[in-house]
């Protein structure tokens, strides 16, 4: 069985199993040839390049089924035709001209080794799907495949004894039974196939494939399909690789075999773990995230592999295997945790929720992209067997093996690493896009959310990964411990407003760095405009740093600010015209739309040229004077959406270093608009005062 067979199957089943895991499964059989070949006299290259030009033919011939063909983009079909066709050359060349040219015979009885592999896996293949039309019991299916997996090995048994000595005979013929062993377990694990059941819905398969254009136009959507097949094919190439590793081999088949095994077991656990944690109220870590990790744990495993893979230190053997598996694995979840996500994204698209159609889009482009990668495998190996002899004169692979089929693997990771980099959905994204489609199902609409989900998932939109860079870097430099942070309560739909005290530039930098739920901060204009920014830092912050000498502190303020430009807008702020009555009713608005669209809200509320201050600037200390006009965003939120916004106090203290969360007030409607405004700021302002321990009257410290 193909190791994509089976990870479509295992996609499709009631609990989806990554492909690494079953891939032991999968590979065997590829792994049996390897091993037979020395039984023959043969290399194991021989017998692992003989399986594949088998296992290459029969998908080659299922892809281009018409029923098939009509599930891959254009692009698709032609780059596995013109690879089809350099691989059929290639064959032709091992199997007929190769054994005259360096005298091998047994090499047709190789040959009948993997057709006889290839031959039970079809057919046990084809009744196990036939059991399942016929809607046979569990027991009967067994005992079917039992059966004719039985035949198979007498038939083997057969041409093993009759053309090989006994001692020959038994080890291949113990392979063999391994090998049908395998694939009836590897059977029982999948579930019926989608063509089941889209057979019951062509109407709607074929409209989703008249979408599926303007579905493949969808920047969200053409990212994913992009990392799904660089992925498959390097997936397709290491899988490979590591079983060619492994029966290269003279000792530590088994070791090796466990190792993978093992570090795939633990790594699927660890990466589902990453998927569903929790961190606060923020949910587990993105996908794309993990696939990252993942992609580049892959990277260096290769990497290394060039190095060590078949380095006579064992050590460092099996620790590239094991470090390859891992990152395999964790690269296969999280993007079956992005295929899952993808159904949202085109139902967004299309207007409609996407059916079985979908499945067997995803699973055509990914059994092609494991094709293309089984293609430049075989190129690979065909390419040593044929044209550089020598490397098997002493049974060293060395020179010759690694870096032939290792360079095609490095650059595709390095590739899928890039493609997922640019990937532009998150955590907050999806979640935004899962309620706008709630919405849709109960009849309703939310425009600004629809517009937001628009700008990230039809149009090109990519992630700031740098602002997540800068916030791990930054993180231990400002630690702090967050305190009360249960006092938010996380009401589904309604927005919060998060209010915390300045501290010159503390309460910015931390709030940003630890606040654990999804805002976006207003920033002032002074802040966002380029030309009139750095006088604004310098007046308010860095004139008073007496750390830094008086002549460096105006250039300091320049090249800060740039730093802190380019964190705003990585932050997603919305800029305030705080001296511009014309300019602050867009903030209100833009605030408006976007609390309306599910966002919250960071607010720093101090006036920085109270006239109870001894000289302008944010305290550093304390809490100074609110302005309250602030809390009008309540009353247009509540006008939208009938819904009473939270807002919740903040301190940040940087002599304790600590971040506390304060006691929550509700927007009131029943009461007059401008007293609301200053009953809201008065209580935000009290309780940070509270929290400082000072008095209410004053706020400097």
């Amino acid at each position: 069985m193909r190791m994509n067979d089976l990870t479509g199957a295992a996609r499709r089943g009631r609990d989806w199993n990554p492909p690494a895991i079953a891939s032991f499964y999968a590979l065997f059989g590829y792994l049996y040839c390897m091993l037979a070949a020395p039984a023959l006299q043969l290399h194991p290259v021989v017998g692992g390049a003989l399986y594949l030009v088998g296992q290459v033919t029969v998908q080659s011939i299922h892809m281009n089924r018409p029923e098939r063909r009509k599930y891959l983009p254009r692009s698709q079909r032609i780059a596995g035709m013109v690879l089809g066709a350099i691989c059929g050359l290639l064959a032709l060349g091992l199997l007929l001209i190769y054994p005259l040219a360096v005298d091998l015979p047994m090499i047709w009885l190789m040959f009948a080794i993997a057709s006889l592999v290839h031959l039970m896996e079809r057919a046990t293949s084809r009744l196990y799907l036939a059991s399942f039309r016929r809607v046979s019991n569990r027991v009967r299916r067994v005992v079917r495949l039992v059966e004719v997996s039985a035949l198979f090995i007498v038939g083997a048994a057969l041409l093993f004894f009759l053309s090989r000595p006994a001692g020959d005979a038994w080890y291949l013929l113990g392979g063999y039974a391994l090998c049908c062993l395998f694939r009836v377990v590897s059977l029982l694990r999948t579930d019926e196939s989608p063509e089941a059941r889209v057979l019951g819905a062509p109407d709607r398969v074929q409209a989703f494939l008249s979408q599926e254009q303007k579905v493949a136009q969808v920047n969200a959507y053409k990212s994913f399909r992009a990392i799904m097949l660089i992925t498959m094919t390097a997936l397709q190439m290491t899988m490979l690789l590591i079983f060619t590793f492994i029966g290269t081999r003279e000792v530590g088949l088994i070791a090796s075999l466990l190792v993978a095994f093992f570090c795939t077991t633990l790594s699927q656990w660890a990466t589902k773990w990453l998927l569903r944690r929790r961190a606060g109220r923020r949910s587990g870590t993105e996908p794309a995230t993990v696939l990252m990790i993942g992609l580049g744990i892959w990277l260096l495993s290769l990497v290394s592999f060039t190095r060590y893979g078949m380095d006579s230190r064992v050590i460092w053997s099996y620790l590239t295997l094991g470090f390859s598996t891992v990152g395999v694995t964790m690269a296969t979840v999280s993007l079956h945790a992005l295929e899952n996500d993808m159904r949202g994204v085109v139902q967004f698209a299309t207007g409609e929720k996407p059916g079985p159609a979908l499945d067997m889009v995803h699973e055509a482009l990914a059994e092609n992209a494991a094709l293309i990668g089984e293609m430049l495998m075989l190129l690979g190996m065909m390419a040593i067997t044929l044209f550089a002899r020598g490397a098997f004169e002493g049974g060293s692979l060395q020179v010759s093996l690694q870096p032939l089929l290792l360079v095609p693997a490095l650059a595709l990771v390095a590739a899928a690493f890039m493609a997922a980099f640019r990937f532009p959905l998150d955590r907050k994204a999806t979640a935004k896009l899962r309620a706008f489609l709630m919405l849709q199902e109960n009849g309703e609409t939310n425009l600004p959310l629809q517009k937001q989900l628009e700008d990230t998932v039809v149009k090109v939109h990519r992630k700031r990964y740098g602002i997540k860079l800068i916030i791990l870097i930054l993180r231990p430099m400002f630690y702090v411990r967050v305190i009360g942070k249960e006092k938010v309560h996380d009401t589904p739909g309604v927005s919060t407003v998060f209010t915390c005290n300045h501290g010159e530039v503390y309460g910015p930098i931390v709030t940003n760095l630890y606040i654990p739920f999804w805002f976006r901060p207003w920033v002032i204009d002074e802040i966002s405009e380029p030309d009139i920014s750095a006088e604004y830092l310098y007046r308010n912050t860095v004139s008073r740093q007496k750390w830094i000498p008086k002549r460096l502190r105006l250039p300091a303020a320049k090249v800060l600010m740039v730093f802190l430009a380019w964190i705003m807008r990585s932050l997603d702020g919305i800029t305030v015209y705080r001296d511009n009555p014309r300019e602050l009713v867009k903030t209100f608005r833009e605030t408006a739309a976007a609390m309306e669209a599910g966002d919250n809200i960071l607010i720093f509320p101090e006036n920085p040229n109270d006239e109870s201050l001894e000289e302008a600037g944010y305290l550093r200390e304390g809490v100074g004077e609110f302005f309250s006009g602030f809390a009008m965003i309540a009353q247009l939120y509540h006008k939208k959406t009938s819904k009473c916004a939270q807002f919740v106090p903040i301190f940040a203290d940087k002599k304790h270093r600590t971040l506390t969360v304060g006691e929550p007030t509700f927007y009131h409607p029943e009461a007059p608009p401008r007293e609301e405004q200053q009953r809201i700021s008065d209580y935000l302002r009290g309780e940070m005062l509270r929290m400082a321990a000072l008095p209410p009257e004053g706020g400097a410290a």
